[in-house]
């Protein structure tokens, strides 16, 4: 067998999915890096050297393209060639992606044609959707940017409430003018606290019995 394949149903427009096939800042992030011959647009480098079932960087040439169906490059690596076919089909949900990549000169090994195969399905099922749902998201973050604010909150000047609202905030006002008066009233009624006694002074030894008694008799003549 001489074709490689990998497919997957995708939640988003083909549009979208062109982009990700077709946008090297885009292409990196799912598959591999790509660099463009500025002498001829037709032209790209995958630098795949490396990846699962890669042996060297493939040398493609643009020989298709019907945006947004079908995409298919012309692929020559390091003298093996053969040609990869991506069509793109709307379904309900989005759109199906068909990678198919048949050999026409050269020869895989068993190993180095299954790890591509796996890789490729990888690559579309896994990391491709990924991308798309990222690109999605950041779609809807500029058109928000670019629109009216989505949520606005209101605000209503306090001068503009109807009168039942005001009639409420003065009746509130008097309440709480009321609870205030009463906790004045029960305070004052309370009793006034003891006053405190002030503590005893400090106490004075009383004389011993050697200190109060009588002086000694005078001599009689």
């Amino acid at each position: 067998m001489t074709d490689i394949s990998a497919q997957a149903d995708l939640a988003h427009p083909a549009e979208r999915l062109w982009r990700a096939l077709t946008r090297p800042d885009l292409l990196v992030r799912w598959f591999t890096e790509v660099s463009a011959d500025t002498g001829t647009p037709d032209r790209l480098l995958l630098h795949t050297a490396g990846l699962p079932g890669f042996d060297v960087a493939v040398d493609v040439e643009v020989v298709e393209h019907r945006e947004p169906e079908a995409l298919v490059l012309r692929c020559d690596e390091a003298g093996r060639l053969s040609r990869l076919t991506c069509t793109l089909t709307s379904t309900v949900e989005g759109c199906r992606l068909s990678v198919t990549e048949s050999l026409e000169h050269g020869r895989w090994s068993v190993g180095q044609r299954a790890d591509r195969e796996r890789y490729y399905q990888h690559a579309v099922s896994g990391r491709l959707p990924a991308i798309l749902d990222w690109m999605a998201f950041r779609e809807v973050d500029l058109r928000r940017a670019e629109g009216p604010a989505t949520v606005e909150l209101p605000v209503t000047p306090l001068f503009d409430q109807p009168a039942r609202d005001r009639r409420r905030l003065v009746w509130v006002a008097v309440l709480v003018g009321l609870v205030l008066v009463a906790g004045a009233g029960v305070w004052a009624a309370l009793p006034a606290p003891p006053r405190p006694v002030a503590a005893p002074g400090p106490v004075t030894p009383l004389p011993s019995s050697a200190a109060v008694s009588s002086p000694p008799a005078r001599p009689t003549a």
